[in-house]
């Protein structure tokens, strides 16, 4: 490998791997508080919390990995720039389409990497996520549940309690909507009721003084009760995360789920859209560590550091194409492949314009 070449790729890697390292942990710790707002400040332990983290890290990183490209490329070439090493690079018979070979290089290195990544561990690293948080919240219920919120990790069935006295399992003022009736709902309401574990491992509610309210549009009823009993199935709520959505599933299952809404006339936009992400995202990799280049070369102002502002601005810029994109495709205002190759695209354009602007300089 040519000095150079090598000399670009080394100086690339280091901000990459920064910049891939900062994303990954603002990133985590949003997650992180995701989570103790999903468990309601119960204890949760190091091992179930790492794994939690690990399962998420494939999605983390094909979101970080195109923005930590165009970071890299981007810092990487404003710092040349305003060092005046790309000058004598030029000055000594290297073209700037010989400079941005390291970049093409690399960036299709991450593309390749992310590619990987989107297809084959992301969707399984949703899945297990969602499983593990679906099981946590339903084991420790009496924990999780928390005051003047709505519960709903039970299948057909909505919780909300007025008080809950911290250290104990007694809950005030019990509000229930029970759907297992189809159209003919339940509210249950009680004064107080008390939260406690079967043989089974179910959960049992246990109200006292409250009412149960049922009907239709035709009839009503009411019945008042002094004790009355709910029991919750555990296994249901946490059988319910088997049923996959298009984030859980391989590109091959999502397919297969376009052709069966398809063939029963339901509408497939957010299943295209999930699926064109796939694909969008690793080519990002390619496309903003491109640009970053010719991007750094033209605003070189400031040094090392120069473009860092500069790229958290097309960062923002990128994502919000996305969401823009994403946006339309859901609501089939335009078509979802193309809505989410938005960003892409125009950020594509870009990148060649620029390459030709600062090529022929």
């Amino acid at each position: 490998m040519k000095i150079l070449t090598r000399y670009i790729l080394t100086e690339i890697a280091k901000v990459f791997f920064l910049s891939l390292f900062i994303l990954m942990s603002i990133l985590i710790l949003e997650k992180i508080n995701f989570i103790s707002n999903m468990t309601r400040g119960s204890a949760m332990g190091g091992r179930e919390l790492f794994g939690l983290i690990l399962y998420t890290s494939p999605a983390f990183l094909v979101v970080s990995i195109p923005l930590a490209s165009m970071l890299a490329s981007l810092t990487t070439f404003s710092r040349l720039s305003a060092d005046n090493e790309i000058t004598a690079m030029r000055a000594g018979g290297a073209s700037f389409g010989r400079l941005l070979k390291p970049v093409v290089l690399i960036s299709a290195v991450w593309m390749v990497f992310s590619l990987w990544l989107s297809v084959e561990i992301l969707h399984k690293g949703n899945y297990l996520f969602n499983s593990q948080v679906a099981g946590y919240v339903s084991r420790r219920i009496t924990t999780a549940l928390g005051e003047r919120v709505f519960f709903d990790k039970f299948p057909n069935l909505v919780m909300y309690v007025s008080e809950k006295p911290i250290g104990t399992t007694l809950l005030k003022g019990v509000f229930i909507f029970d759907s297992t009736g189809g159209d003919k709902p339940r509210l249950i309401t009680a004064r107080q009721g008390y939260l406690g574990t079967m043989a089974n491992d179910n959960i049992i509610l246990k109200l006292e003084d409250g009412a149960i309210y049922s009907g239709d549009k035709t009839w009503y009823r009411e019945i008042t009760f002094r004790n009355y009993e709910v029991v919750m199935d555990v296994g249901l709520a946490q059988r319910k995360v088997f049923d996959k959505g298009a984030r859980e599933m391989s590109p091959g299952e999502i397919v297969d789920d376009i052709r069966a809404r398809k063939s029963k006339n339901i509408p497939a936009n957010g299943e295209f859209v999930e699926l064109s992400k796939r694909f969008s995202l690793p080519l990002a990799c390619f496309v903003l560590g491109v640009l970053g280049a010719p991007l750094g070369v033209r605003i070189h102002r400031g040094g090392r550091w120069g473009g860092v502002g500069v790229g958290i601005l097309m960062i923002m810029v990128n994502y919000l194409l996305l969401m823009v994109g994403e946006g339309l495709g859901m609501q089939g205002k335009m078509n979802p492949i193309a809505a989410v190759f938005l960003p892409d695209i125009i950020m594509g354009t870009l990148a060649v314009y620029l390459v030709y602007k600062v090529s022929k300089s």
